[in-house]
């Protein structure tokens, strides 16, 4: 009895949330597509469940292997979702053709070949390392994206009024796709090993309580919908607080991480008190010139010109930064890339002139620095600037 009431709440659950995303649709088309997919395709495992707790039928108690193959495309709707949410990436067909392909074309051969045997021993070799190197591959490749963007952020939590909120969605969808994940390479794994059809009748219960959590998610907090909300950096802000808001600002340690390097700890003893004197130096006009005149500049480049031992600047950002000399680098060059637009430098240059004006190579990874910094790109927080500037 809880089993068919776990198996009708989720089945219920899921048609609102359906025609609500169908509704929706119009508001952010390009974001609601992926996760209508992956709704709709979770909602065809139900009545299989439902109708085998019933006693409707005792076939197929979880769904038919060539049609449990097609959910393989979740994977493929979850990297995707990612990837408008959080990247703003614009769809592209080619990258579905070859998934697509590789999927249907895996379905087919599961529901044609015939039941002896020795056919099914041979479609079981060919069936576990097709899904488990595509379960893994869009799985890692989802990793990838989760993880720079929100949980490697040192400072977009400050620019997205629901930067936490997407943030536990995202991360709530990504654990139970790794659990699925689980449950279907241990599957293939099982039948594999041992020649038979795996089925586990206790997962359904648990795979429905799994996506009542996510629908409820999405009913209290429907806005996840929608993605990250940016702030407005210069709303209720007066133009005289602007210069202040625009610098750039780094949260060293007062006292450094725990140290277990036996080397470090002796280094320790005569360098932390030094150190707030080697960040003034790392902050110093000097050193933003020396990052911004090389574009490829690094630790050892940028000791030498300010006079530091390397393993002294080194030991500063192991044991005093929660960000790598990288992202240090990368926000000094936007700041005095913004510094340069508050002088007007873009009434007569481009946006590529300032780029490589601010120490980098090319446009590309000015706008991804720029963006991951403030939340927009260069030329939509020019235009905000020049605003609250002119108001002035």
């Amino acid at each position: 009895m809880l089993e068919i009431v776990i198996h009708s709440t989720a089945l219920v659950l899921a048609l609102l949330v359906t025609i609500i995303l169908l509704f929706n649709f119009r508001r952010n088309p390009f974001i609601n597509i992926f996760i209508l997919l992956i709704i709709l395709s979770n909602l065809v495992r139900i009545p299989f469940y439902l109708s085998y707790a019933l006693d409707w039928q005792s076939v197929y108690r979880d769904v038919p292997k060539p049609f449990s193959i097609m959910f393989l495309m979740n994977t493929v709707f979850f990297y995707h979702y990612l990837k408008s949410m959080l990247l703003n990436a614009k769809f592209q067909w080619i990258q579905f053709i070859a998934p697509t392909v590789v999927v249907i074309a895996l379905f087919m051969l599961n529901w044609l070949v015939p039941s002896n045997d020795l056919y099914q021993i041979v479609l079981r070799g060919l069936n576990f390392p097709i899904v488990v190197g595509f379960v893994v591959f869009y799985v890692v490749s989802s990793w990838k994206v989760l993880f720079p963007n929100l949980w490697n952020a040192s400072t977009r939590n400050i620019h997205y009024s629901n930067f936490y909120l997407i943030r536990n969605w995202l991360t709530a969808l990504f654990i139970l796709f790794v659990l699925l994940a689980i449950r279907l390479i241990g599957s293939y794994t099982y039948e594999l090993i041992t020649q038979q059809k795996f089925n586990n009748l206790s997962f359904h219960s648990v795979h429905s309580i799994l996506w009542i959590i996510i629908y409820i998610t999405f009913f209290s907090q429907p806005t996840v919908l929608y993605g990250l909300q940016r702030i407005d950096l210069f709303s209720n802000s007066e133009v005289k607080d602007v210069d202040d808001l625009l610098k750039a600002k780094f949260s060293w340690r007062r006292f450094p991480s725990e140290i277990q390097n036996k080397m470090d700890q002796q280094l320790s003893i005569k360098l932390d008190p030094k150190v707030p004197e080697i960040i003034r130096k790392l902050e110093s006009k000097m050193a933003i010139k020396v990052m911004v005149k090389n574009p490829n500049v690094n630790i050892e480049a940028l000791s030498d010109k300010l006079e530091l031992p390397k393993s002294h600047v080194q030991y500063v950002f192991k044991y005093y930064a929660d960000f790598s000399f990288v992202e240090f680098r990368s926000k000094i060059r936007v700041y005095y890339a913004v510094s340069k637009m508050q002088q007007g430098f873009l009434s007569k240059n481009t946006m590529d002139a300032l780029a490589k004006e601010s120490g980098f190579s090319s446009y590309n990874p000015f706008y991804a620095a720029f963006k991951s910094e403030f939340g927009t790109g260069p030329s939509e927080f020019n235009l905000q600037l020049k605003q609250v500037l002119n108001k002035g």
